[in-house]
């Protein structure tokens, strides 16, 4: 049980001041018998004693007293960062769950490079067990990218403004790459890590996504190079153009969602 932190308590101050006040006041009230009993010279002798014997219980109190504080304020500085750090990693749960949640959304443009990240969480510790599968889906995402950058510097270096267009097809295909890799995520976050059955159903859905995705993929590349052959034959008198958008319609129509 955990302990609690309390301040140090005056009662055992106040019961010493009280006894030593009864004794002081015995001694004033008993005076004159006690003076008649033990006589003056041992009547002051006692009272100075009771003095001394105050005065020593009185430093041994504020002694206890200070020492017991000092235990508290360490007490109280010690659980109070232990509270913060709790409340901390409170604060970051929420908002890595609140990271999680907006990464997922369907309700807005999904964020491939956070959807990396979150595949690289899932593939160094919940689901580590399947890092190789992870890692490959990840990779399609980084593979995606550079196509779009091959695009970016293809119609930059040939001046193909006309055709920036293009660069949504691209957009288009990598949305579609998220949506599918978002699909396996939902599915991880409610299967069971430590459940073969689970292990071995998200393992079937990550091939799936893989196979997908690498479908997408060979279209891509193959646009990209269309385009660099309408690019080269610019001005010729060719059907390029044609098979540009041959190309173009064949992407556009397989990511369409039923």
């Amino acid at each position: 049980m955990e302990d609690k932190k309390r301040t140090p308590s005056p009662l055992p101050a106040v019961i010493t001041a009280g006894l030593y006040a009864g004794i002081l006041l015995i001694l004033r009230l008993e005076r004159d018998n006690l003076i008649i009993r033990l006589g003056i010279r041992l009547y002051r002798q006692l009272f100075f004693i009771v003095l001394i014997a105050g005065g020593l219980i009185v430093i041994a109190l504020l002694v206890y007293f200070l020492l017991n504080w000092k235990q508290y304020q360490t007490q109280k500085r010690t659980q109070d960062e232990e509270t913060a750090r709790q409340q901390a990693a409170l604060e970051e749960e929420a908002l890595e769950k609140e990271r999680h949640r907006e990464i997922l959304s369907v309700s807005k443009k999904m964020d491939a490079m956070r959807l990396k990240e979150l595949l690289a969480t899932y593939e160094t510790q919940t689901w580590s067990m399947l890092a190789q599968p992870i890692a490959k889906i990840r990779m399609q995402l980084d593979i995606m990218d550079e196509y779009q950058d091959k695009l970016v510097h293809l119609l930059e270096t040939n001046g193909a403004d006309s055709l920036s267009n293009t660069n949504e097809v691209l957009d288009q295909v990598e949305q579609y790459l998220c949506k599918n890799v978002r699909k396996v995520l939902n599915y991880m976050d409610v299967a069971d890590e430590d459940s073969e059955k689970d292990v071995e159903q998200v393992k079937l859905r990550l091939n799936a996504c893989h196979e997908e995705g690498q479908k997408q993929l060979q279209q891509v590349q193959e646009f990209l190079f269309a385009l660099a052959e309408f690019l080269n034959k610019q001005g010729d008198d060719d059907n390029s153009m044609d098979l540009l958008n041959i190309y173009k319609s064949t992407i556009l129509s397989s990511i369409q969602e039923d």
